[in-house]
């Protein structure tokens, strides 16, 4: 029996703001043009109990830090099992817009910093993404897009927390050695950002044989 090619799991991460979400959509579109399997998930879910109280707690109110990792890990768990595995076993590649290093960096920051124990922990449970995408952006600009856009701003956000948060994921980039990262600043252009990261996951796609060289 012919094995199943394995996909790709790429995820999307950075403080609210960065404009990632905008970035996998793009991301989706373009590579289904190119006749790719493709599967956009968001994290927390709205699927489970767990991703819909997280959901509320951004208007109504942040929980303990203890409930808010429980409720994360447990959302994840399904999504991971019931979305992510399934699909990357069939060969799609998997666009995660959030994972477990927003945990590792909102909880985190929680946690006196200590992202480096929610990430073991995570790394424990679940699949490492083949690549993780880090949008970074200024948390003053980050809060002013949010406002633009939004009638109301949630629980998670706020200019210290935010810039606290940031400080973590630039402190996973530069000290993980575990995860293959990309870091992009998130203060350009929609479609001049949506370029530099087409042609930055460009040569992963020709690595794994899933498209064929000099595609534009």
């Amino acid at each position: 029996m012919e094995k199943t090619k394995p996909g790709l799991l790429i995820v999307f991460e950075g403080i609210d703001g960065t404009g990632k979400t905008t970035q996998a959509k793009l991301l989706k579109f373009k590579l289904e043009g190119l006749g790719l399997q493709v599967e956009l998930f968001k994290e927390p879910t709205d699927q489970t109990i767990e991703g819909q109280k997280l959901r509320a707690s951004y208007s109504s109110g942040r929980v303990s830090l203890e409930q808010e990792l429980d409720w994360f890990m447990r959302d994840r768990a399904w999504n991971v099992r019931e979305r992510v595995l399934p699909a990357l076993k069939r060969g799609a590649i998997v666009l995660l817009d959030r994972y477990f290093f927003s945990t590792a960096c909102y909880q985190g920051a929680r946690k006196n910093n200590d992202w480096k124990s929610i990430l073991a922990l995570n790394r424990r449970e679940f699949p490492e993404p083949d690549l993780t995408i880090i949008f970074d952006l200024e948390p003053a600009i980050a809060l002013q897009r949010i406002y633009s856009q939004r009638k109301k701003s949630n629980t998670f956000e706020g200019l210290e927390y935010l810039s606290q948060v940031r400080a973590l994921f630039l402190e996973i980039y530069h000290t993980d050695n575990i995860g293959k990262y990309l870091l992009l600043n998130a203060n350009k252009g929609i479609y001049e950002l949506a370029s530099e990261l087409f042609k930055a996951v460009l040569p992963l796609l020709e690595k794994r044989g899933m498209v064929g060289t000099n595609q534009q």
